[in-house]
C-alpha cells in the first residue's frame, strides 16, 4: 500500500510539474517568439552582410535578454533560430536586398519582386581624402583609444572622425574594417527624414507647377484617407516627422512592446502603426515611435509610385551617390524598414553625416530642399528640446557637445554626431548594452585634440 501511495504522489507531482512547465511556456511564448525572431533576423544579417560565423554572432551579438538561449543554424537561403527545438523562426537572405524575417510563416515575400537593379551594391569604398592638419595626432589617437575601450556587453566596432569632409582618424575592432557594413538601428530614422526631403526636392524639380513648398508639404493632412477617417485625419507629415502624431505607441525594448512586436511579428510594419488609434491630438505629446518612421516610409512608397520605384529613388537618386555601401533591408511587404534596418560602412555613415553638414549638397548637386536640415533640427513640441525631425539634438547627458550639435542615434549606442561650428562628423558604431558608452568623454577628447 505504501508503494502505491508513493507512486500516486509521484504521479501527481509529475503531472503538476508538467502543467507548470506547459503553463510557463505558454506564458513566455509571446516573448520567446519575439526573441527567436530577433535572433533569426539579426543572425541572418550579420552572417550574410558581415560574413561572420554563427557562433561568433551568438557569443557577441545575442548576449543580452533571452537571446542567449537560442541556437542558430543555416539552411539553404537563410538562418533559423530555435530554443531547444521550440519556437523556430526563419530569416531569408536575398542578394542586394538583405535578410527578411518570415513574419507570416508562409515565406510569402513581396520583396522577391524586386529585380537585381533595385538591390543595393556590394561594398564600394569611395575613399576619403586625409586630413593631416587641425589635430594633435597623439591626442586624437588617445581619444580613439578611449572610444574603443570595452563597455558592458561589448564595445565599439568602428569609429570615424571627419574634419571638413576629410578623414582625420578611424579605428576598428578586431574582425572589422572600413569595408564592414555596420547596423545603424534607429540612425536609419534620420535617413528616412532625408529621403522625405529629397522626394520633395525631386518633385519640385520635375513638376514645379504642382509640387508644394516645404511648409505646405510638411503640413499636409489626410495622409491615409482610406484609413484615417476619424481624428487621425488631422495628423500631418510634420507631426510624424517630429514624433508627436498622437498615435498610440510603446517603444520599450527588452520585452513585449509595440516596437518589438512590429519588428518581429508583423509582415507589414507600417500597417501596424497606421492601424493604431489616436490617443492625443497631433502636435501635443512627444512619443518616440519606430512605427511612426515606417509610416513615413509608406508615405514615400506611395509618393514614388511603388516599392521598386521607391528603392530606385532611395539608392540611385540619393543615398548611393553619398554612401555606396548603404543597404536598407525591407520587411515582408517589400517596403524598407525605415525605422531600424540601415547597414553601411562606418565611413559611409560618416559621409551621410557630412551630407547633412553640407545642407544636402553633395559634389556640387543639391539633393534636399534648401533649409531641410535646419528644419529637421528644430525642436519637436513635447521633446524638451532634445529631438527634432527624426534627428536627435543636444541633451543634458552630453555637456561637451556644442549647442549647435545634432545627431543620428540608434540602439546599443550607435551615433553619428554632426558639429557644424567645428566642421566635424564623429561616428561610433558597435554592439553593447544600451546607453553605457561615455560619449561625452569621447567628444570632449576629440575636441581637446583640435589645434
Amino acid at each position: 500500500m505504501a508503494n502505491k501511495r508513493t507512486y500516486r504522489r509521484l504521479l501527481v507531482l509529475s503531472c503538476l510539474l508538467v502543467l507548470i512547465f506547459i503553463s510557463a511556456f505558454l506564458w513566455l511564448r509571446p516573448l520567446l517568439n519575439v526573441g527567436s525572431g530577433y535572433a533569426a533576423k539579426h543572425g541572418c544579417s550579420c552572417h550574410y552582410l558581415q560574413d561572420r560565423d554563427l557562433e561568433d554572432i551568438r557569443e557577441h551579438d545575442l548576449n543580452f535578454s533571452v537571446l542567449s538561449w537560442f541556437s542558430l543554424t543555416t539552411f539553404e537561403g537563410g538562418v533559423e533560430a530555435r530554443l531547444a527545438g521550440l519556437v523556430p523562426r526563419r530569416a531569408y537572405f536575398f542578394p542586394g536586398v538583405g535578410c527578411i524575417l518570415d513574419n507570416r510563416g508562409d515565406r510569402d515575400f513581396r520583396a522577391l519582386a524586386l529585380d537585381a537593379s533595385t538591390g543595393a551594391m556590394g561594398v564600394q569604398d569611395a575613399g576619403l581624402p586625409p586630413d593631416y592638419g587641425g589635430f594633435d595626432r597623439d591626442k586624437l589617437a588617445a581619444a580613439l583609444d578611449f572610444g574603443m575601450t570595452p563597455v558592458a556587453g561589448g564595445g565599439a566596432r568602428g569609429i570615424v572622425v571627419l574634419h571638413d569632409g576629410k578623414l582625420a582618424g578611424e579605428r576598428y575592432a578586431e574582425g572589422y574594417d572600413r569595408d564592414t557594413r555596420l547596423l545603424g538601428w534607429s540612425m536609419t530614422k534620420t535617413l528616412t527624414a532625408l529621403a522625405t526631403g529629397a522626394s520633395l526636392h525631386d518633385r519640385q524639380n520635375t513638376a514645379p507647377a504642382s509640387a508644394p513648398n516645404l511648409n505646405a508639404y510638411v503640413q499636409q493632412r489626410e495622409l491615409f484617407p482610406e484609413i484615417w477617417t476619424d481624428a487621425r485625419k488631422n495628423i500631418s507629415r510634420e507631426s510624424l516627422l517630429r514624433m508627436n502624431s498622437g498615435l498610440g505607441w510603446n517603444e520599450a525594448y527588452g520585452g513585449l512592446s509595440d516596437a518589438t512586436i512590429m519588428l518581429h511579428e508583423h509582415a507589414d510594419m507600417a500597417a501596424y502603426q497606421i492601424g493604431m488609434p489616436a490617443v492625443t491630438p497631433p502636435g501635443e505629446a512627444w512619443v518616440y515611435s519606430s512605427g511612426t518612421t515606417n509610416t513615413l516610409m509608406e508615405l514615400l512608397r506611395r509618393e514614388r509610385g511603388g516599392t521598386a520605384e521607391l528603392y530606385d529613388f532611395l539608392y540611385d537618386s540619393l543615398f548611393h551617390r553619398i554612401a555606396p555601401s548603404l543597404l536598407l533591408e525591407p520587411d515582408q511587404s517589400g517596403r524598407p524598414v525605415g525605422s531600424s534596418y540601415g547597414w553601411a560602412t562606418a565611413r559611409d555613415w560618416a559621409r551621410l553625416g557630412q551630407f547633412m553638414l553640407q545642407d544636402g549638397i553633395w559634389e556640387g548637386d543639391t539633393l534636399l530642399p534648401p533649409g531641410w536640415v535646419d528644419y529637421l533640427r528644430q525642436p519637436a513640441a513635447g521633446s524638451e528640446g532634445t529631438y527634432g525631425g527624426q534627428t536627435w539634438l543636444k541633451g543634458p547627458d552630453m555637456p561637451s557637445l556644442p549647442e549647435d550639435a545634432y545627431m543620428m542615434r540608434g540602439f546599443q549606442d550607435q551615433r553619428v554626431f554632426m558639429l557644424p561650428q567645428e566642421r566635424l562628423v564623429v561616428v561610433r558604431l558597435g554592439h553593447n548594452d544600451d546607453q553605457v558608452s561615455d560619449f561625452d568623454g569621447l567628444i570632449s577628447r576629440i575636441l581637446a585634440a583640435r589645434q
